[in-house]
């Protein structure tokens, strides 16, 4: 739900097009799909303590996803245009808000450290560079409950927020119009939610995932623009072997 993360989409677009212009000269090229990955399995644990605390920013990255983790994606540390402060999020239905903070890579309720990346994925149709799946990642730690709060909250806005909502996000402006919940099964708690929105004429389907581990949030959001992303069942794979 970035138009900052549209335009990252845009260029990588434009840049892969030029790969394929190169590759058609030269009578050579590929392509790749990944293919539809199973559900995560995995067996509730207990909520944390009121003495839990959070993770410091050096053991946050030990954990963060790396170039490499995630089999044919590129992934890169977001940058400042990308990641967004609580304050610089708005919203005009006040119960959207969590939903609206992390589509903007922001820290939803109190995390005290976060790290955050983008994946790139290669093209569904190596005809179409458009194709490609954008994924964002941002990994939260909090004290005591936050993360089991800050995935409540989460829960809670999906379906209060099913009829959309509009936001803006470091003065970009998106308008959400459906979200649809579904449960998942990962970390200790998760859930899942379809977007559909638009933003600076685009219209964007992408899908978030949120799980907890512990006092750690994940929150995994893609999008695509040739079609409905599936469910970023790598991602969640990748980052809960990292959380162990």
């Amino acid at each position: 739900m970035r138009t900052s993360l549209v335009r990252r989409a845009v260029l990588t677009a434009s840049a892969a097009s030029l790969g394929l212009l190169a590759a058609a000269c030269t009578g050579s090229g590929q392509g790749g799909a990944e293919a539809d990955a199973k559900p995560s399995v995995s067996t509730p644990a207990p909520a944390p303590t009121p003495e839990a605390k959070a993770l410091g920013p050096a053991e946050l990255e030990k954990l963060t996803l790396a170039d490499g983790d995630v089999a044919k994606v590129k992934i890169e540390k977001a940058g400042a245009d990308d990641v967004a402060k609580a304050a610089e999020v708005t919203t005009d239905k006040q119960e959207c808000r969590p939903l609206a903070e992390a589509g903007g890579l922001a820290p939803v309720g109190k995390a005290v450290t976060t790290t955050e990346r983008i994946g790139t994925g290669a093209p569904t149709d190596p005809a179409n560079p458009m194709s490609i799946t954008l994924t964002s990642v941002q990994l939260a730690s909090y004290d005591a409950k936050g993360a089991e709060e800050s995935l409540a909250s989460m829960k809670a806005a999906g379906q209060a927020c099913a009829g959309g909502f509009t936001t803006t996000v470091k003065g970009e402006k998106t308008v959400v119009k459906s979200v649809e919940s579904a449960a998942l099964t990962a970390g200790d708690d998760a859930a899942s939610w379809a977007f559909t929105a638009e933003s600076d004429g685009e219209t964007l389907k992408s899908q978030m995932v949120a799980f907890r581990k512990g006092n750690n949030l994940v929150v995994i959001h893609s999008f695509q623009f040739t079609g409905k992303p599936a469910l970023p069942q790598a991602f969640v794979d990748a980052q809960l072997k990292k959380l162990g």
